[in-house]
């Protein structure tokens, strides 16, 4: 509800520039983490990749900011639109970087 369609489709290319960029930056994050813990590859992508979306508590911050006048209405826009759009992609990206993984592991491969 709070996303402008308007905005979405007028700055579309930099909003999904952006969600391209939140979840392999997160994926790349998160996969570091796990691998510092221990934690077999395979396992460290695909827990990454489970975790690269924006948080549902970053609507609270990015709310907090505009009211506080720290973001202007389109860095408002242009945060609610990322946040929106990669908790939508989350479950596709994880299927897509487990899809990946195990076709590294497929014998076919030469």
């Amino acid at each position: 509800m709070l996303i402008d369609l308007d905005f979405t489709m007028e700055s579309w290319l930099v909003i999904v520039g952006l969600v391209l960029f939140v979840l392999l930056a997160n994926t790349v994050i998160n996969c570091m983490i796990f691998l510092s813990l221990g934690r077999p590859l395979r396992e460290s992508i695909f827990a990454g990749a489970l975790l690269a979306h924006v948080g549902e508590f970053s609507f609270v911050l990015a709310a907090i900011g505009w009211q506080t006048g720290i973001l202007a209405d389109r860095g408002y826009q242009l945060i609610v639109s990322v946040i929106a759009l990669s908790l939508l992609i989350a479950p596709a990206w994880a299927s897509v970087c487990r899809r990946i993984m195990l076709g590294l592991d497929s014998p076919d491969r030469a």
